[in-house]
């Protein structure tokens, strides 16, 4: 029988505990308290418990990593998320995570700080040690990594298996309430235009947007769609841009919510009035936005149901069922103090 290595003696830390130390201590095969330890039935109620007993008294903590080599489960569901603090991704995780703990599954988070290279890393080291991985706001090309290793599941994406909002329609949504308040010179703040998901969910609230807006008779000028990059900074700079244009516009509508925080910043730094002189709409309705002065106009996501769902689809996959997607999750729009009619003075 196999025994654990001595600790090193410059090493404060003790070698860890493992199924060989388990069957020594309880005096049974290796198999057997591998046995016990998952749950398999076949063993006596005295082995059992002298096993258990074994367990509790090193407290043995079985190696994932050992778990999915060997083809079992690890009962634990990866995230991959570009970084905590961002509002969408908060939001996302606080549904996940109570539909995780729901199943009786752990969840770890990795983070990326939005580097390509960071979240490959972490996809190779989740590949070996979870059950199912969610992705949220993926680069796009986590996939190549996990290949078939895991099930991965996508929340902002149009993989095969992803939850999303219909970010088409809260972009009409949002046209639609400032033609009917009167606006008719109208903005747009856009995300990030490197690729991945963050421009397809940019592009898609622009596309809804834009075309709702000509169906008003509408047409928005190229130099009204500001570049951005979803940040509160990247909001203000774009906001000062577009306040400085000859004619500026009378509602900026920021692709999202903490785009539309840089823009009420801005507003205020440059002695404007939200709404008198500037109607200002977000997108994604986090926590946030109910609470900014004034409270903010913006596009409600369901984002921890989207959160939720995207946990109940992984687990369908662990177990071995093909589920069907979710359609897009509704948007609706959270009318709040921040948007009005124009001014006429503007």
């Amino acid at each position: 029988m196999t025994e654990s290595a001595p600790p090193s003696p410059s090493s404060p830390f003790p070698a860890p505990v493992t199924l060989a130390d388990i069957a020594r201590l309880a005096g049974v095969s290796r198999m057997t308290a591998s046995n016990v330890v998952n749950g398999k039935p076949g063993m006596t109620e005295a082995t059992r418990q002298r096993v258990l007993r074994a367990v509790e008294q090193t407290g043995y903590v079985a190696n994932p990593a050992a778990r999915r080599l060997a083809g079992r489960r690890t009962n634990l569901i990866g995230v991959i998320a570009p970084r905590y603090g961002v509002p969408y991704v908060n939001e996302v995780l606080h549904g996940a995570v109570a539909a995780a703990e729901d199943a009786g599954m752990n969840l770890a988070v990795f983070t990326t700080a939005g580097s390509a290279a960071l979240e490959r890393e972490r996809a190779a080291l989740l590949r070996t040690l979870a059950d199912g991985v969610l992705l949220i706001l993926p680069s796009g090309d986590e996939h190549e990594v996990f290949r078939d290793a895991v099930p991965v599941v996508t929340a902002g994406s149009l993989s095969p298996f992803s939850v999303r909002g219909d970010n088409v329609h809260g972009g009409r949504l949002v046209a639609r309430h400032l033609l009917e308040l009167g606006h008719r010179r109208v903005a747009y703040i856009r995300g990030p235009q490197e690729g991945g998901v963050y421009q397809q969910e940019s592009q898609a609230r622009e596309r809804g947007f834009l075309e709702e807006l000509r169906g008003g008779g509408v047409n928005v000028p190229d130099e009204y769609l500001a570049p951005g990059d979803f940040s509160e900074a990247g909001g203000e700079r774009a906001a000062r841009a577009l306040l400085a244009l000859p004619q500026p516009p009378t509602a900026i509508f920021a692709s999202n919510d903490s785009a539309a925080l840089g823009v009420l910043r801005a507003a205020e730094a440059l002695g404007l009035r939200v709404p008198d002189d500037l109607s200002v709409v977000g997108y994604d309705d986090v926590g946030a936005a109910a609470r900014t002065r004034p409270p903010l106009t913006t596009v409600r996501q369901p984002l921890p149901e989207m959160g939720a769902a995207a946990v109940r689809m992984l687990l369908a996959l662990v177990r071995g069922t093909r589920p069907t997607p979710p359609p897009p999750f509704p948007t609706t729009l959270a009318l709040r103090d921040s948007t009005g009619p124009p001014s006429p003075s503007r």
